[in-house]
């Protein structure tokens, strides 16, 4: 048996109480109640909400409301804004998230975002971006942020791209990966040095997307593997105490699913539940797949909305996940 099958056999035995237990315990035993100012999301399309309030997922629409398909961003919130909405805070994309509140909090990340790239969409200049704007417009990043990240899967699929071209060896796929995961923790360095606390998830197995499952069983491995390794150089390589940055280890509580989806109450974990005609961000409640036996497929039986990106009902669990560290980790400047 390899470690991987072993780690999923243990993983498959873990309830999410137990998961959510076992988060909130790491980091020490200190409570801490630190409570933000604002929240700052920086990372790629699974933490966006749009200007007209649509997200990578599947989102919600207005019952009865006489114009078919009207988005409610209420609805279907993606983790970031479960997080945020657990702090009574709101992103501008979607203010009635907490009636009453004045947005205060940031959506910085950026659909096709990677953690290396150059481009202005992408991590590193995010964080630039939001370093040298004036405070007086909602720029900086102070001891009064929470920030979430959740970066690299697009690198993963990036690198193994280049791997099925030719360009690549599997070797050299694997060091580019090992290398992401060093990058994202360096930039996890710049936050924390201004002052930002941090909610990180590390990097979801693209091994076991959709995706991936349409590839042959040697690119699901290496899909894996990139993902592993990036996270394992990730973990090393950050500094962090407890004090600064709340970890989310998400893909025990992924494998969980995936070894026992009817438990977790999902009726699909191997196809994105989007038809194609509606590509994300335009996919909604009334634009899914059928399950096999008819039954309409809903935003929370399935695992995923598309080949990468979650459903709204993983995306609720990952921010109940990310309350639970945020709430409990011993976050001190």
């Amino acid at each position: 048996m390899t470690l991987l099958q072993t780690s999923r056999r243990i993983a498959h035995g873990l309830t999410l109480a137990a998961i959510t237990a076992l988060l909130a315990a790491c980091g020490g035993s200190e409570s801490v109640n630190f409570v933000p100012a604002r929240v700052l999301s920086f990372g790629d399309e699974s933490s966006v909400i749009t200007a007209d309030g649509k997200k990578y997922t599947i989102n919600g629409i207005v019952p009865n409301s006489g114009i078919p398909g009207t988005v409610e961003c209420v609805f279907n919130p993606i983790w970031n804004q479960v997080l945020a909405t657990s702090y009574g805070l709101s992103f501008a994309q979607c203010p009635g998230s907490v009636q009453g509140s004045t947005p205060t909090s940031l959506i910085l990340a950026r659909e096709g975002a990677t953690a290396t790239g150059t481009r202005d969409i992408d991590f590193p200049q995010q964080i630039t971006r939001q370093l040298a704007a004036a405070p007086a417009g909602g720029g900086g990043i102070n001891s009064n942020d929470l920030v979430t990240v959740l970066i690299g899967v697009n690198d993963v699929v990036s690198i193994y791209e280049r791997y099925k071209s030719g360009e690549i060896t599997s070797p050299e796929a694997t060091s580019l990966a090992e290398q992401t995961g060093e990058a994202i923790a360096s930039q996890l360095n710049r936050i924390t040095a201004a002052g930002g606390k941090i909610i990180i998830e590390t990097v979801p197995d693209v091994g076991v997307t959709p995706y991936a499952l349409a590839e042959d069983a040697n690119g699901r491995a290496l899909l894996e593997t990139l993902t592993s390794r990036l996270n394992a150089r990730l973990l090393v390589t950050m500094d962090n105490d407890g004090r600064k940055i709340g970890l989310i280890e998400i893909n025990p509580y992924l494998f969980a699913i995936i070894g026992n989806p009817v438990g977790y109450g999902y009726a699909n974990v191997t196809d994105g539940a989007c038809l194609a005609a509606y590509p994300l961000p335009n996919c909604t409640s009334a634009t899914l797949k059928t399950n096999p036996d008819g039954s309409d497929a809903t935003p929370t039986t399935w695992l995923w909305a598309s080949a990468l990106q979650p459903s709204a009902g993983a995306h609720q669990q990952m921010g109940n996940l990310a309350s639970s560290r945020a709430h409990n980790q011993p976050f001190s400047n």
